[in-house]
């Protein structure tokens, strides 16, 4: 699941720009950067699967319009962070003023449009859950099947013998009944 990666990094981008506004330590303003810098190229490896599975969808399917949407929102995120990163590495390149200790690192921009990111990657994790729970986009389907699982009554389980569907008949045991 590579998906992990640039939502943790993006978060991360998120708390680090809030540690630096708070406290003005230069060394939260790196590591927001780099974790930008990571979230950004993770995003990118994590939508190579995710197109292989977009684009094996049957088209005007409604798993297919949710892909797309859930696609959208990725690359929104991926856009709201790759602007935030240039406007990050940008002030980041004014190391004399950094190392004198007479800087100004503004991160009001870069940090209102991480937040944004979050709040679109949240979006395409509810699609994505969608996807994957009502639509079943890359579930390896079980070798029984949706439909078979056993049915197991309340009488049955107090005699002790489950009665289960003829499906199983003879796969199991010789105690089903039908």
């Amino acid at each position: 699941m590579l998906i992990a990666f640039p939502v943790a990094l993006y978060v991360a981008t998120v708390v680090t720009l809030i540690v630096h506004a708070v406290g003005g330590d230069p060394f939260w303003y790196r590591v927001a950067m780099w974790s930008n810098l990571g979230g950004i190229v993770m995003a990118a490896v994590a939508a190579v699967p995710g197109l292989i599975d977009l684009v094996s969808l049957p088209r005007h399917s409604r798993p297919r319009a949710t892909g797309i949407r859930h696609a959208g929102f990725n690359i929104l995120a991926l856009t709201l962070f790759t602007i935030s990163a240039v406007m990050l590495w940008r002030n980041a390149g004014n190391t004399q003023a950094i190392a004198t200790g007479h800087y100004h690192l503004n991160v009001t921009a870069p940090l209102v449009l991480s937040i944004l990111g979050v709040l679109s990657t949240l979006a395409a994790g509810w699609l994505g859950w969608t996807l994957v729970q009502t639509h079943h986009v890359g579930v390896k389907p079980s070798q029984f099947g949706r439909d078979v699982e056993p049915d197991v009554s309340v009488d049955d389980i107090d005699h002790g013998q489950p009665r289960m569907p003829s499906t199983y008949a003879g796969k199991y045991s010789t105690t089903i009944r039908h």
